[in-house]
């Protein structure tokens, strides 16, 4: 068996992956206060928009729901704003069974705390709607993550985007 050498080269992988194990390690999980609903369901506070805007609103958590999606009123309140920017057009199926044509936009950031912000969502504006969404787009940027229910917390181990 042969020695391995000790090369400048090796020293530098070396000096990388140590790096990359101390940088992984130090990364901080965020824990995000859900509250509960007197029907179950339950919901994560949210800041919309820019820096500039005050857009706030409680999200619905539904792994059910393809996007993050937003109320008409909600919706209004941001336009008013000019904050979002249309993206396209997509067909949905609706709880009821329908399929609807949707507009998809981009948000320049939702902000679920301080330090949990995710930056150009697509957000859906669906007609009719009286609750805002925290769908699956929002959660996939926050994986890992896991839910509790006492206390009703959502943690992400990679929260901002």
């Amino acid at each position: 068996m042969k020695p391995l050498k000790t090369g400048s080269g090796y020293a530098a992988c070396l000096l990388v992956l140590t790096f990359c194990f101390i940088s992984n390690a130090s990364a901080e999980s965020v824990q995000l206060e859900m509250t509960r609903a007197n029907s179950g369901n339950l919901y994560v506070h949210a800041r919309l928009g820019s820096d500039s805007g005050d857009t706030e609103t409680d999200l619905l958590v539904d792994t059910g729901a393809g996007y993050v999606s937003l109320s008409e009123s909600t919706f209004k309140r941001l336009n008013d704003q000019g904050e979002p920017v249309f993206s396209r057009f997509i067909f949905g199926a609706m709880a009821n069974g329908k399929v609807e044509k949707i507009s998809l936009y981009f948000l320049p950031t939702l902000e679920l705390a301080e330090n949990c912000v995710l930056n150009n969502i697509e957000v859906a504006l669906l007609p009719n709607a009286d609750k805002d969404i925290l769908g699956l787009n929002a959660l996939a940027k926050l994986q890992p993550f896991t839910m509790q229910f006492a206390p009703a917390t959502l943690t992400s181990a990679h929260c901002a985007s």
